[in-house]
């Protein structure tokens, strides 16, 4: 007889909070890049006028939360900038998998930020250490 488990999927494994919906997302950063902590994740936002960034050191410290601190880390990317400087630091954690196995999931939402309210195109990086 084979027992049959249950195998959970990446989306299933992320928190509500960071599941993405049809409504509008209000970005409300104060800086370039702002950085919030959960029990359940960590969440780097970078605003859609981002100057520059260092980005290897931003994907080595979250390559060491995910690696060595089991955490979920969610990076957000508002506007086309936001949305390049993500997924930059995503192909950076993703050249370091050799030596390390987790699971991304990749989602686009739409987001305004300040007065005009006019939608940007953005993007959710979810970086999730393996079971």
């Amino acid at each position: 007889m084979v027992a049959i488990g249950l195998i959970m999927s990446v989306r299933d494994r992320i928190p509500d909070k960071l599941r993405l919906g049809e409504e509008l997302v209000a970005i409300s950063l104060q800086e370039d890049v702002e950085v919030f902590q959960t029990n359940d994740y960590v969440m780097l936002e970078i605003a859609p006028d981002t100057g520059r960034l260092n980005i290897p050191k931003i994907a080595n410290t979250i390559y060491g939360l995910v690696k060595d601190d089991r955490k979920m880390v969610a990076v957000r990317g508002y506007g086309f900038k936001g949305i390049g400087l993500g997924v930059r630091i995503a192909h950076d954690i993703k050249k370091k998998e050799g030596r390390f196995k987790y699971e991304m999931a990749f989602d686009t939402f739409e987001a305004a930020k300040g007065q005009d309210g006019r939608p940007l195109t953005s993007v959710q990086i979810v970086i999730i250490p393996p079971e």
